[in-house]
């Protein structure tokens, strides 16, 4: 049994992802439920009770703070990330213990390969716009394509928060604010933009945000959005948050179940309920 731990929860799509990849590996006792669980207390609770048939719990928001302080043992990616979507049972002497990782860079990781693939990204500049819980896991997935730079387009002064996360994976790090004419230069002279923030905060500046080589726009609420028709009217490369879902939830069902899920499976499951 697995299941998906948040607040609200119920609008969640990751037992309709994990469910499709039990089908298609014919695992028949297989379940993955919703969980209403967003506190510290109450994800606490559920992994000191968790029987020995739980094998994972996904966490949305905004309990990805708490699985990442709660857990007994972290890897480095959600360690530096500050967060962690993914929590799996280690057996141990002593009793179980949690393991604590951040699938969101994989689900981003398979937005880049879409868009930007080989070393499309090795060497150049990408722009992160926002500077909230996904940025940072986007900040793990550009660095691991290779990107020389990051440009964090935001609001505030906050963007600096993410400057020691960009230079702890050895990139350059500089930031813009969104209303700032220069967010335009910055754009187009980037390998990708990776879009975090909603709607209304990228509709705006879609045409800005175009320029750049590539587009990754990780909302799905609407579908498309703005940022995603422009690319696709631009004919600009773009990757959309329906394939991030499937791609962070392809590497947790690996996690839960020691199982890989068929190639494309789970894409193919989200974009049939869109």
């Amino acid at each position: 049994m697995c299941a998906v731990l948040g607040r609200p929860v119920d609008h969640s799509r990751s037992p309709e992802l994990h469910q499709a990849g039990y089908r298609a590996l014919g695992l028949v006792d297989a379940t993955y439920e919703r969980v209403e669980a967003g506190e510290a207390q109450e994800i606490r609770r559920l992994l000191t009770d968790a029987p020995a048939s739980v094998r994972g719990f996904s966490v949305t928001m905004p309990g990805k703070a708490a699985a990442h302080d709660l857990a007994d043992e972290i890897t480095d990616r959600a360690a530096l990330i500050g967060s962690a979507n993914a929590l799996v049972p280690l057996d141990g002497p002593d009793g179980r213990r949690w393991l604590a990782d951040n699938t969101d860079v994989d689900g981003l990781v398979a937005c880049l390969d879409h868009v930007a693939p080989g070393e499309a990204l090795r060497g150049r500049t990408a722009v992160i716009v926002g500077n909230g819980g996904t940025a940072r896991p986007a900040v793990a997935a550009v660095a691991a394509a290779g990107a020389r730079a990051v440009t964090v387009a935001a609001r505030s002064e906050r963007a600096l928060n993410l400057q020691t996360l960009v230079e702890s994976y050895g990139m350059d790090f500089d930031w813009v604010r969104l209303d700032d004419p220069a967010v335009d230069a910055h754009c187009a002279g980037a390998a990708v933009v990776v879009s975090t923030v909603p709607e209304a905060g990228a509709a705006p500046h879609a045409d800005a945000f175009v320029r750049a080589g590539a587009v990754v726009d990780v909302i799905y609420d609407p579908y498309p959005t703005t940022l995603q028709a422009t690319a696709l009217r631009r004919g600009v490369p773009v990757a959309d948050g329906l394939r991030m879902l499937a791609g962070q939830a392809e590497e947790q069902f690996r996690l839960f179940t020691g199982h890989r899920a068929p190639e494309g499976e789970m894409l193919r499951a989200v974009l049939a309920g869109r």
